[in-house]
């Protein structure tokens, strides 16, 4: 093992990812403390965590380019290739067939042939709009676009984060952000998955950014064709009574819609409702350590069985139901921000495939904890040892991180003076 490889595997280790998160959280509040002189070494050190961190963070892009791994890029790739070629897609003989074909990397694909090649495609028809493009390079090209076209969206993530909610603070901000991105686990899963979720990610900001606008609809369509859980944001406009953003998303649905029937033809979208993969997923899949899913916690604990779903209904039932109440105490006072970051939250908790790399949504929680004069700003006593239990619970489980985060929410919807920047005389005192 070369140094390179050495330093990758401690951005894996809990205690240095949580110990670079808390250096870089103070360099930043000694960086924007204007009231006195900020010692060189402290620019030093923040400069220097933001190179080396990036050099790992594109190292790791890097090596998932020359050393190919069976997941997830294959999945994409096959189910590209299946497109291109003008097959159903959801139907295993064809994916079979074409499985044949390919010249892959030598690897083991026993399990991807169970997991994937037996099953088809995942996700609604449109989602192969993604992937389809994929189908007429080869392997190795396929993957350093797919690398690049993920890379445009983490780019537009971490400009969307400084501008929205750092960009007081200029090039300290920015440096800021984009170092948080590079240290957190879930961030490095992604590349090295080749996974989707910096796209998620990039839609969740702009739909923050533009949600009182009709091109929130349209965003959230992209998004919910990304990963159907998407979809729970469309309550969020509901209970806004924001119409014009709802008959903007259906409209947009179904221009995406249209558009994939136009390429593929009606067929998939038959197989998909009369003939749905899920059945044929193999019942191991819900119960990986990998998911962090609540329905997968329930599965490795033996608590609930997946052929007798009923406790597991009513789990989810009862969770619905308390977020519903909070929502309904929520939106009384206004308390949008929270609104939006509940259902995100919830969404994560009870969707069935929520894997440990979708904790990259955390950022979008993160960053809001930085604003100070936002609904969910702390105070940087409480903001610091925050965020290095976040950072340190998602190296462990992304399933107890997302709870964590949700008794965080309520606390500070119930009490946000306690974690609130303090006010003196009507104005924010700067810390």
């Amino acid at each position: 093992m070369n140094i390179t490889e050495t330093i990758r595997d401690l951005f894996h280790q809990p205690f240095f990812v949580c110990f670079l998160a808390i250096i870089t959280c103070c360099c930043f509040y000694l960086l924007k403390n204007e009231n006195r002189e900020t010692p060189k070494v402290t620019r030093i050190v923040f400069y220097a965590l933001f190179a080396i961190t990036g050099c790992i963070f594109i190292s790791n892009a890097v090596y998932r380019i020359t050393h190919p791994q069976v997941w997830d890029f294959t999945c994409f790739y096959l189910w590209g290739k299946v497109a291109a070629g003008g097959h159903d897609f959801y139907r295993p003989e064809n994916l079979h067939a074409v499985y044949n074909s390919l010249n892959l990397p030598a690897l083991d694909y026993k399990e991807f042939t169970n997991e994937i090649v037996d099953v088809g495609f995942f996700y609604p028809p449109p989602t192969i709009l993604y992937f389809a493009p994929l189908g007429y390079l080869s392997f190795t090209a396929a993957l350093t676009c797919w690398t690049i076209f993920n890379f445009i969206f983490i780019a537009g993530s971490i400009y969307l984060v400084y501008t929205m909610f750092f960009k007081e603070y200029k090039l300290n901000g920015l440096l800021f952000v984009s170092t948080m991105v590079f240290i957190f686990l879930p961030s490095i899963e992604t590349v090295s998955f080749s996974q989707t979720n910096f796209i998620l990610l990039f839609y969740l900001l702009l739909m923050k950014k533009y949600e009182d606008k009709n091109i929130a609809g349209v965003l959230l369509a992209l998004a919910f064709f990304t990963k159907p859980y998407m979809l729970i944001f469309g309550l969020f406009f509901l209970l806004r009574k924001k119409w014009k953003i709802i008959f903007s998303f259906m409209i947009s649905a179904a221009a995406i819609t249209g558009l994939t029937v136009a390429l593929f033809g009606k067929q998939p979208f038959l197989t998909y409702i009369y003939n749905n993969p899920v059945s044929r997923i193999p019942a191991k899949t819900f119960s990986e350590n990998i998911n962090q899913s609540l329905h997968a916690v329930l599965l490795r604990q033996n608590l609930i069985t997946i052929d007798k779903p009923i406790l597991y209904l009513g789990i989810v039932g009862g969770i619905l139901v308390l977020t519903a109440i909070f929502l309904f105490f929520l939106l009384k006072r206004k308390k949008y921000d929270i609104i939006f970051v509940t259902l995100l939250l919830v969404g994560l908790l009870i969707y069935a495939g929520t894997l440990s790399y979708y904790g990259v949504l955390f950022l979008f929680i993160i960053a809001q904890f930085f604003d100070e004069k936002g609904e969910l700003g702390f105070n940087r006593n409480w903001l610091i040892p925050l965020v290095a239990i976040i950072y340190l619970l998602t190296t462990f489980s992304v399933f107890t991180a997302i709870c964590f985060l949700l008794m965080v929410i309520v606390f500070k919807s119930c009490w946000p003076s306690v974690t609130s920047v303090p006010y003196r005389s009507g104005e924010l005192v700067k810390i």
